[in-house]
């Protein structure tokens, strides 16, 4: 909001535009697992696997007397992927079988940039939540739960444009959930007490979108 209030006598003289499209992305995660507990700690690592969803900006240009032109905007992203990954690890010495999964991903990023033309750098920033799901199997633990995880994401990328209403954009990808804790009923480990698994996921990846001019919300200014 304080961002919005500074820059708020500059849009007035800007050029403001709405975008919609569609993204592709390729992401590779990593969850850490923690059986506090038992202090049994490790890791599941998963393949990149792709993930598809639809993707809305809406972008301020702010006027420049350079021949670079700065924008700053706002943008709101869905995800879903089928990501999951099974692994055993060994917990009082007993293999147990852990699967987690990340289903779908929701972003509301800050936008800033710098269009140089048919080349445009920028920056996307903010917050993200994740939906994901762990099931656990063997040494007395069984059963599965839900939860979401909030985090922050960044992506730095580029774009061209691509005839005179839609553009084309790839950017790299970083982001990091927090910790949450799921619950594994366990019919035998802890004489039948229900176990609690942190689970806390990041990931990495690129992704390409490519989105449409629909033009100003507003009219003209």
């Amino acid at each position: 909001m304080a961002l919005i209030g500074l820059l708020g006598v500059r849009f007035a003289a800007a050029e403001d535009g709405f975008r919609v499209g569609a993204q592709a992305a390729l992401e590779q995660w990593n969850i850490d697992l923690g059986l506090v507990v038992l202090n049994q700690y490790d890791s599941l690592e998963p393949s990149a696997k792709p993930a598809f969803g639809a993707l809305a900006q809406y972008l301020f240009e702010l006027e420049s007397e350079s021949e670079s032109a700065m924008f700053v905007g706002f943008e709101a992203g869905v995800a879903g992927r089928s990501l999951s990954h099974a692994q055993e690890i060994t917990v009082a010495a007993v293999p147990v079988k852990v699967t987690g999964e990340i289903r779908s991903s929701w972003d509301a990023l800050w936008v800033v940039g710098w269009d140089f033309g048919r080349v445009t750098a920028f920056v996307t920033g903010g917050g993200s939540l994740a939906k994901a799901e762990l099931a656990a199997s063997g040494a007395g633990l069984q059963g599965s739960d839900q939860n979401s995880h909030f985090g922050w994401k960044i992506a730095p990328g580029v774009e061209i444009d691509v005839g005179e209403s839609s553009v084309l954009q790839a950017r790299a990808i970083y982001a990091r959930y927090q910790g949450k804790k799921y619950t594994a009923s366990a019919t035998q480990l802890g004489g039948g007490a229900d176990v609690d698994v942190d689970f806390e996921p990041r990931a990495v990846g690129v992704q390409v979108a490519w989105l449409y001019k629909v033009g100003r919300l507003f009219g003209s200014r």
